[in-house]
């Protein structure tokens, strides 16, 4: 297997968990006064979504830097940790968009929880299927690397919402989702005309960009279709 550090064209990658841990501050830093400073008086749904969510940026950020180290066995036996935590993030994310429904009385509009879970519904299996296909492609770095970053993207889109929204000019939740979307979409960009310039375009970062256009565009309409929004309300009466 080649060394990531050695490989041409991986700069981004040998320093991948410094920006794993720029995208955990970002998170940190948005989710604040809504979570980290209120932990004492958050559910317990909130504190497992909240764990979950942490231990998959702290994943993000350990694995990489072990991989810098050149311990590849320790690598490889951390990564099993995912085999456990991947299906609880799955299942407290659930849970999450189930109790936001259960209060989509407090939205400031009728359509936004619908959209809100729209865009989780989406994220999810996303999120499945970049990992799945990082694990099936564990013995190619350049493939598995570029996959597992792309993990972190669906979830920095909420972080990057609720940090933008905070901006005067930023009015409405609509406008700071559709701006976070946009700057994901750039950075997706970027990162494919750095593949580019080191010689191979490949498949992660192109398929995440298709991904995410579709949901940048879906979004937008999701909370006015009715059968997405019985749909929704047949998922809040179910029992978790």
């Amino acid at each position: 297997m080649k060394d990531l550090n050695k490989t041409s064209g991986n700069a981004f990658y040998s320093k991948a968990y410094l920006y794993f841990t720029l995208a955990a501050m970002v998170t940190v830093i948005a989710f604040f006064p809504s979570y980290f400073n209120r932990l004492k008086d958050t559910d317990s749904a909130h504190h497992f979504h909240g764990i979950t969510a942490t231990l998959w940026m702290l994943l993000l950020i350990i694995q990489p830097f072990i991989y810098k180290t050149g311990n590849i066995k320790l690598h490889r036996m951390v990564g099993k940790v995912s085999f456990i935590l991947v299906p609880l993030i799955i299942v407290s994310a659930l849970n999450m968009v189930h109790v936001m429904l259960l209060g989509k009385d407090h939205f400031p509009t009728f359509q936004l929880p619908y959209q809100f879970a729209f865009i989780d519904f989406f994220t999810l299996p996303v999120f499945l299927l970049f990992y799945s296909l990082a694990i099936v492609n564990r013995r190619d770095i350049q493939l598995h690397a570029r996959f597992m970053a792309a993990t972190v993207i669906g979830p920095l889109i909420p972080a990057l919402t609720r940090l933008l929204f905070r901006f005067p000019f930023i009015d409405s939740f609509n406008k700071s989702l559709n701006i976070s979307h946009i700057i994901v979409e750039i950075v997706l960009v970027i990162l494919l005309f750095d593949d580019k310039r080191s010689g191979k375009i490949r498949l992660p970062y192109v398929l995440a960009l298709i991904l995410f256009l579709i949901q940048h565009l879906l979004m937008n309409f999701a909370g006015q279709w009715h059968w997405w929004i019985v749909a929704m309300d047949a998922f809040s009466k179910m029992h978790f």
